[in-house]
């Protein structure tokens, strides 16, 4: 089971951070003199269109996955079969948007222009929301604390239990004002 979570780290890794580090190559490319232009303007504008359109399609279907998968992840019933899920989430999620933000990242490089560059950094958005940690998958499978403990052992803290002293009614009768 350890090594199926640190799959899902280094998947998750892979994505976030080749995302970042192509947006960081494409505005470094762009604003140095070795930038490649591709001018036909009926072209540039069939890639503005055709990358704005796959920009905001990926987008959507990304927060849509983020919204309606844990939920179904949260409904199996092993832990085995949950962390297999939430790997194939957490892969198909992550690699798939790195594979967008380098498809945009050479429209903008042909295109020479940074108007999808926004789109771009915007798709990363919901990879910062759902990269995985501990806390994040204990929400997102629904596990219960020994599970944690029995996956992260002791790096995994415990929710502190809630006081029950702020629960007890309080006298209304009382003169201090």
């Amino acid at each position: 089971m350890k090594d199926l979570i640190r799959k899902i780290r280094r998947t998750a890794n892979w994505g976030f951070y080749g995302s970042i580090v192509a947006i960081m190559l494409v505005v470094v490319f762009h604003f140095s003199p070795w930038h490649i232009s591709y001018q036909q303007p009926n072209v540039v504008m069939w890639m503005l269109i055709s990358g704005t359109i796959l920009a905001v399609l990926a987008l959507t279907m990304n927060l849509l996955t983020i919204r309606r998968t844990p939920p179904r992840l949260q409904q199996l019933g092993s832990l085995d079969d949950k962390l297999k899920g939430y790997h194939s989430y957490i892969s198909n999620l992550f690699t798939g948007t790195l594979l967008i933000v380098v498809i945009e990242c050479v429209l903008i490089i042909l295109m020479s222009r940074t108007t999808l560059l926004m789109l771009t950094m915007l798709l990363v958005l919901p990879l910062v929301i759902s990269h995985p940690n501990m806390y994040k998958m204990k929400h997102d499978l629904g596990l219960t604390d020994d599970e944690m403990t029995s996956l992260f052992g002791s790096n995994y803290v415990r929710d502190p239990q809630p006081d029950n002293t702020d629960l007890l009614p309080r006298d209304n009768n009382s003169t201090d004002q």
